[in-house]
């Protein structure tokens, strides 16, 4: 968000947080209400010029041991481009280093009295993962880091390779991904998620097509049991019909969940005699038991915008939920929902939600590093992370323009009204921040714990790319974060990688520290003293 006004009547929407999703029909009973113009994509139709949506049959999976090649392209983006931005296409502003004080509410919309912003501060475990020599991937660009967690581990994923570690950062066991899916294959684009129902993990990643006829796959792996260093099961997809043309890459593949179903999106890209042509992006869910229990499954998937990305559902256990959300940023407008019924079943529906109009500018440059290094990619304005639904409200992380520096914003929108709270998050008025992941632990009334992950440089300081975490206790309402945040390693400056993320995470753990209300792991990029990546991970709790 460039300059985000306080919304007026922000106590009133605030309320919204304590009721339950609206269905996806017309609200009467609120004015802000805009669902009339909803638009439903029917099962076998995928949305308008998108292309139709197509149901996909998988085979029974078996379960192998837990025991490549690197991929050739950066991030795609919706025009088929990889090449960054300039260091600078303008002259930097100012930001708005000192914000509003913000409104702090409760569930019941009533203000509360203001306290004082306090990050996650414990820090129960501070380590380094995977690094770029030991990566399966030695030449990878961009890593795409993400771990999740466990009540006793923290799995952590990379191009190309997962390790295994215990609550304090202690390696437990590692693998290659080509070899834990058994192929030889082109791979890239790990996820990576834990799940507190039913005690499994899951992780997709893809094959980069080599021929234009090449059939559309994704691969989708699931654990046998709670635990990641033991067997999984190898479930290759295999995806046809009109949104999934020969020669298709499912780029960037989104992981989330709710409690009956895997939620994933991927971006397509067709393989042609030009190189990877953007031609649309879907969304699909898929059946837990039959994933997890290496049965048969089918599937319908519709067509989107670009970069839709899926919920992870909150609660502990997962919370039910009357539909699951997808959200996807559309730079210079706002976002987009997309509500899906029946997830994880044959029937279900995806209804198109108006477009929530809360502007914010794209990345108009790249993010810079101290002396002469090159400009790091900050993305387009996408998710680089899935987002999280709690109740009624969708919490979400992305990319933005500030003052021509890159910013993070964070904040939610409320499915039952479309409308949109957003803050600004950044280190300083000098720093370039991208890469950022939120999770949010709530209960579906709308108090929650919030934790927000990103990356940021301040070259006036000497600060190259460096890890940050940021966040908001219960009933403190949606406040810009400005130097509030708690800095979890410091990196170095690289002279060669100017790819950078595509992806970072945050996870709420299910067990938290001894003493502490909330505890999450996240998982971002830094560089090392001799300027290779370095995955870093954290675990850290409000107490």
């Amino acid at each position: 968000m460039s300059r985000f006004p306080i919304l007026a009547g922000f106590a009133a929407l605030m309320a919204f947080a304590a009721t339950s999703l609206a269905p996806l029909t017309a609200d009467p009973s609120s004015a802000a209400s805009t669902r009339t113009t909803s638009r439903v994509l029917p099962r076998g139709g995928g949305g308008g010029s998108r292309g139709a949506a197509t149901t996909i049959s998988v085979a029974a999976a078996n379960a192998h041991p837990l025991k490549t090649r690197a991929r050739t392209f950066g991030v795609l983006r919706q025009d088929g481009t990889v090449g960054n931005r300039a260091t600078t296409t303008r002259p930097d502003g100012v930001k708005p280093v000192s914000p509003p004080a913000p409104t702090r509410v409760n569930t019941h919309g009533a203000p509360t009295p203001r306290g004082p912003l306090v990050a996650p501060s414990q820090v129960n475990a501070n380590f380094p993962g995977i690094a770029q020599g030991s990566s399966d991937c030695g030449s990878c660009q961009p890593p795409d880091p993400n771990a999740a967690v466990s009540p006793s581990e923290i799995a952590h994923v990379v191009n190309l390779r997962m390790q295994v570690y215990n609550k304090e950062g202690g390696l437990l066991c590692g693998t290659g991904l080509g070899s834990l899916m058994g192929t030889t294959e082109a791979v890239s684009d790990p996820h990576l998620q834990w799940d507190n129902l039913w005690q499994r993990w899951s992780m997709v990643f893809i094959p980069v097509p080599s021929a234009t006829n090449a059939v559309p796959r994704m691969f989708l792996l699931t654990s046998v049991n709670s635990d990641a260093c033991g067997q999984w099961r190898r479930i290759p997809m295999t995806f046809f019909g009109g949104l999934y043309p020969p020669g298709t890459l499912l780029d960037y593949p989104y992981l989330g969940q709710d409690r009956d179903a895997l939620l994933l999106s991927s971006n397509n890209f067709q393989l042609t005699g030009a190189g990877f042509q953007y031609r649309n992006s879907a969304i699909f869910s898929i059946p837990k038991f039959a994933a997890y229990t290496g049965q048969a499954f089918s599937f319908s998937s519709f067509g989107t915008g670009f970069s839709t990305a899926p919920p992870t559902v909150t609660g502990n256990p997962i919370l039910p939920s009357n539909a699951a959300f997808f959200l996807r940023t559309i730079p210079g407008t706002g976002y987009q929902l997309y509500g899906m019924t029946g997830s994880g079943t044959t029937n279900a529906s995806v209804t198109a939600e108006p477009v929530a109009v809360s502007p914010f500018a794209q990345p108009v440059r790249n993010a810079r590093q101290p002396g002469t290094a090159p400009a790091l990619d900050v993305l387009d304005g996408r998710m680089s992370s899935t987002t999280y639904q709690d109740g009624g409200l969708v919490w979400f992380a992305h990319t933005q323009s500030l003052a021509s520096f890159p910013a993070v914003r964070y904040g939610v929108i409320f499915t039952s009204s479309n409308a949109v709270v957003a803050r600004n998050a950044f280190r300083s008025g000098t720093s370039d921040d991208w890469n950022p992941s939120i999770a949010v632990q709530g209960n579906g009334g709308g108090l929650v714990s919030i934790f927000a992950n990103w990356t940021f440089t301040d070259p006036g300081l000497g600060i190259g790319a460096s890890m940050t975490v940021d966040g908001v206790r219960p009933g403190q309402g949606i406040p810009a974060l400005i130097g509030t945040g708690i800095w979890l390693v410091r990196g170095g400056v690289s002279a060669s990688a100017s790819r950078f993320g595509d992806l970072s995470s945050a996870a709420i753990d299910p067990s938290p520290a001894p003493g502490c209300s909330a505890t999450a792991v996240v998982s971002n990029e830094v560089f090392n003293g001799v300027g290779t990546w370095l995955s870093w991970n954290s675990r850290i709790s409000f107490c």
